[in-house]
């Protein structure tokens, strides 16, 4: 059966070079709100790697969860971690993404949206949210050195 109310979240590192080795930064998947995952998102309440450059040159699949939604897409949420457990200096940054928040900043037109920073300097994070044909979907992208607004 394929769905058109997905809200999907994907993870990804940039590996920017003054920024912390992003071929080492994890995220767990820690909570999921009002829905269940779908078959062929990876595992909750595990730390996942983040691939540099994702998907290129064998680095593996970007790590992705598909939410299928108890009632109201609007009314589920991801709660995340990333980290970097071979660096004691890498902040730990716990994340919620709410899908209703995700609905609102993918509606903004493109050159007046902005993205969304988690946490800023040599180990940046940044989120961007969009609407897919399937669904909402929002990406992290983590090991960013100082990340900019959309604009």
């Amino acid at each position: 059966m394929i769905t058109t109310n997905v809200f999907q979240l994907s993870a990804v590192s940039q590996n920017d070079v003054e920024a912390a080795d992003g071929s080492k930064i994890f995220c767990t998947l820690a909570k999921i709100t009002n829905g269940t995952l779908r078959t062929g998102s990876f595992p909750i309440n595990e730390a996942v790697h983040l691939p540099t450059p994702p998907g290129q040159n064998s680095s593996g699949d970007t790590p992705s969860w598909f939410l299928i939604p108890e009632n109201n897409i609007l009314e589920t949420s991801f709660e995340l971690e990333i980290n970097c457990p071979s660096d004691s200096n890498y902040p730990v940054t716990k994340i919620t993404v709410k899908a209703s928040d995700v609905q609102k900043w993918a509606n903004i037109p493109y050159n007046e949206r902005e993205n969304q920073i988690y946490q800023e300097g040599k180990n940046g994070i940044f989120g961007f949210a969009q609407e897919g044909p399937n669904g909402l979907i929002y990406t992290i992208t983590a090991g960013v050195l100082n990340p900019q607004l959309q604009g």
